[in-house]
């Protein structure tokens, strides 16, 4: 989406807003999300010019978009994508930048494997509809029939390796389409590992199921307490 859109739909929000009842708070909620959203862009921004010399890790990559961007200011850049189609076009996408490594896998609390579920588009536009793959099936637009089984990484493990040999994280963006809320769940509850972090971006999607919106408020109230890293969780 272009700036002039992103900019057209905010003054729409703003003024849908006003209306009564619940269009009203519906319209409310987008208006609050899209300025969170432009205030994460702009802390991420700020952000970058600090990781000079850190790893960055990128979880949920899709075709390294952020990856690349990450890797022109970060000594090293590791990217997180679990679909086998989306992760080749990620490789492509990197191809020549020495300090990117991929990891064609998903990211949770444990290893093993775990079922990607794509868009029941997928095949009519991979490059767009590959951004909804998902390892939770809890939306709709997702084809619970066609799922793929692939690998699964314990990201608290993967991290207390980084940690061990001394790498510093610079930025850690989380954008796993509903599996980032056990994940920050389990950071969270790992301060010795959120020491050694600068910031955290993610993205929640409460709006996938209803039981996760007091799982993220509870999440929000936590991050406010925590020193460090800086947490953003209005990425989108």
């Amino acid at each position: 989406m272009s700036a002039d859109a992103k900019h057209a739909k905010l003054a729409l929000y703003r003024v849908l807003r006003h209306l009564p009842g619940r269009p009203g708070a519906i319209f409310r909620d987008k208006y609050s999300r899209k300025l969170e959203q432009g205030a994460a862009r702009e802390a991420f921004q700020r952000a970058m010019q600090r990781i000079d010399g850190t790893v960055c890790i990128d979880l949920g990559a899709n075709v390294g978009i952020y990856t690349r961007l990450l890797a022109s200011r970060a000594r090293r850049v590791i990217a997180f994508e679990p679909d086998p189609w989306t992760c080749a076009r990620l490789r492509e996408n990197v191809s020549g930048l020495d300090n990117v490594k991929v990891e064609n896998a998903a990211v949770g609390t444990s290893d093993g494997v775990t079922w990607l579920y794509r868009h029941r588009k997928f095949d009519r536009d991979r490059a767009f509809r590959s951004q909804s793959s998902s390892t939770l099936s809890t939306s709709r637009r997702l084809d619970r029939d066609s799922a793929l089984e692939v690998p699964l990484v314990d990201f608290v493990r993967y991290l207390e390796e980084l940690e061990a040999v001394g790498e510093p994280i610079g930025i850690l963006k989380i954008d796993i389409e509903g599996a980032e809320i056990e994940l920050l769940e389990a950071l969270f509850d790992r301060p010795d590992l959120l020491e050694g972090m600068d910031y955290i971006f993610a993205e929640t999607h409460e709006r996938f199921h209803a039981s996760f919106v007091p799982r993220v408020a509870r999440l929000r109230e936590r991050a406010k307490r925590i020193r460090r890293p800086v947490i953003n969780l209005g990425w989108h």
